[in-house]
């Protein structure tokens, strides 16, 4: 083979390898690293430390036998905290609706990796969106049933109690003396803030559940169901109620 033939051979070879080259695919890039945690929160609702049973009976602060029937809260404006009391987590757009007779089981969201010493939030819903329309809003500020329809100026409930009272103490609630009770605690007086020691660390690329307690026994430990039956808005037996479910809310 002469040199001449040699040369346009070794011309097309690199011919064929410059192609080859500029064809290959620019190698993608190695994932960044996942530093984020996923955080949930759930409630679990107890009787001091036995299980809540919807179908059986509380004692109210005079004694008098409870069966509920209903009961839940809102709970918004949610963020958490380092040991420092530096903002780890925020997620003041996020409602619950927490319901003692459902799953309530919640996802908030990703936050990046960090140690969680308390979560703050509120019981209720902030005036802005107490007052907004429902019919526009998006589960879980679209429950019928937790909204005042009737008198809008009230807004949302923010804590619903219902139930019956064993008003003749015989441990049936089919009598005459046995009173059907409503609580809805409404009104923008009737919003409270708490938090709770969680004390979790959310380590990056894991899912850390914020476990809360609701001792439903605590929540009507200062009402009389028999003698006040009925209280709808912000009077002195919702203040009560409001009250109580703060002190309520508990760490697991």
């Amino acid at each position: 083979m002469n040199s001449k033939n040699l040369l346009l051979l070794a011309s097309m070879a690199i011919a064929i390898t410059a192609c080859k080259k500029d064809d290959d695919p620019a190698p993608t890039p190695a994932p960044a690293g996942n530093n984020t945690a996923t955080v949930k929160m759930a409630f679990t609702f107890m009787n001091g430390t036995a299980p809540f049973d919807m179908n059986a009976s509380y004692q109210d602060g005079a004694g008098h036998a409870f069966r509920f029937s209903g009961l839940k809260f809102y709970v918004s404006d949610i963020h958490l905290t380092d040991d420092g009391g530096a903002t780890v987590g925020e997620f003041h757009d996020t409602y619950l609706l927490v319901d003692a007779g459902g799953t309530n089981d919640f996802t908030l969201g990703a936050i990046s990796a960090a140690h969680i010493h308390e979560a703050h939030f509120a019981l209720g819903l902030e005036s802005a969106v107490n007052h907004a329309d429902p019919l526009a809003a998006e589960y879980p500020l679209n429950v019928p049933d937790m909204h005042w329809s009737w008198n809008p100026t009230a807004g949302y409930k923010f804590l619903l109690i219902e139930g019956k009272v064993d008003g003749n103490s015989d441990g049936d609630y089919d009598d005459a003396e046995d009173l059907d009770v409503q609580y809805h605690c409404a009104t923008d007086a009737m919003f409270r803030e708490t938090h709770e020691h969680i004390h979790a660390d959310a380590d990056a690329g894991t899912t850390v559940t914020l476990q809360a307690k609701v001792d439903v026994g605590v929540i009507i430990s200062g009402l009389d169901l028999l003698a006040n039956p009925t209280a709808h808005g912000g009077g002195a037996n919702n203040a009560l109620a409001m009250d109580s479910l703060v002190t309520a809310i508990d760490e697991m």
